[in-house]
């Protein structure tokens, strides 16, 4: 998985510590965690999955049970965010191999990809191509730790994301 970007500001609904300690797990630090991929249309273990209000347009995590919305993230910032931090990206496909301790890299092909689309970006977040990771825990003074809502797609697919896709190799 790769990481587009990393977003959370103001989204939050209710406390980050009351999302914890409601929807999260004692992780193997021994600490309460709330890490997980959610992917639109699915629940993970805790009952909690993703919405679009397509009258708002915004993006809602929501408790699978009460219905009750946790966080918000509005398309609009979340398209200009990917659109703006990735313009354009070489990608590089490679085979991997260690010999001898020592790491080794074939190169098979690479892309220039530009003109990121907006509609494309929506699309693969509806066909859950795009994840969210929560990466959140509490720390043992019980503040909370949240290292970033990520938001994730597989190397894969990133060309789906772009208009113009130039093969260089």
């Amino acid at each position: 998985m790769v990481t587009l970007f990393i977003f959370n500001k103001a989204v939050w609904q209710i406390k980050q510590k009351d999302l914890i300690l409601k929807y999260g797990y004692i992780d193997d630090n021994n600490r309460y965690a709330l890490k997980n991929t959610i992917y639109y249309g699915k629940t993970v273990a805790q009952n909690i999955s993703f919405g679009i209000d397509e009258n708002k347009n915004t993006i809602h995590l929501i408790d699978g049970k009460s219905g009750d919305i946790l966080a918000i993230w509005d398309i609009y910032v979340i398209v200009g965010k990917f659109m703006t931090k990735l313009s354009r990206i070489l990608l590089i496909l490679a085979d991997r191999k260690i010999e001898y301790g020592l790491e080794y890299f074939h190169y098979n092909e690479s892309y220039l990809l530009t003109d990121p689309s907006a509609r494309r970006f929506i699309n693969a977040f509806k066909n859950s191509v795009i994840g969210i990771d929560l990466r959140m825990h509490l720390k043992e003074s019980g503040a909370v730790r949240n290292r970033g809502t990520a938001f994730r797609i597989k190397e894969k697919d990133l060309t789906e994301l772009y208009e113009n896709r130039k093969r260089l190799l």
